[in-house]
């Protein structure tokens, strides 16, 4: 069951870079998976399918070149299937939690919050410019 992301005691905030904050900012964006859910979000204005986000995340992993052109003909179902399967048990839940996107069960639609956008703009701040 994914926590709901309104309770405030669930969402660190991300702002405050003192002591246990500092780690869970660190460890939601320390999962490649994670990093990329969020930008493939932030890529769709804010708003995809739990699907969508699966397909897109899939497609990137079987593309190593950000600028090759792909779709999913390169992709396998299982491959998305997998994915689908990690975000809904592992990955949403986590960013759920800590604030970062919303999640509607019944219609299986991921929304970018404004924590979401600021883990973006931290791991852009140490990694340099997000392709």
């Amino acid at each position: 069951m994914i926590p709901s992301s309104n309770s405030p005691s669930a969402s660190p905030d991300v702002d405050d870079f003192s002591g246990e904050d500092v780690d869970t900012v660190m460890g939601l964006l320390a999962d490649q998976r994670r990093r990329t859910l969020l930008r493939s979000l932030e890529r769709a204005d804010g708003t995809a399918t739990l699907s969508e986000v699966a397909e897109a995340i899939a497609t990137e992993a079987r593309t190593p070149d950000p600028g090759a052109i792909s779709d999913l003909a390169g992709v396998s179902s299982r491959d998305v299937r997998e994915v689908r399967i990690s975000l809904h048990h592992l990955h949403v839940p986590k960013l759920a939690a800590a604030g970062a996107i919303d999640y509607d069960s019944e219609t299986e639609t991921l929304t970018l919050r404004e924590r979401g956008r600021t883990l973006l703009d931290r791991q852009e701040a140490v990694c340099g410019p997000l392709r």
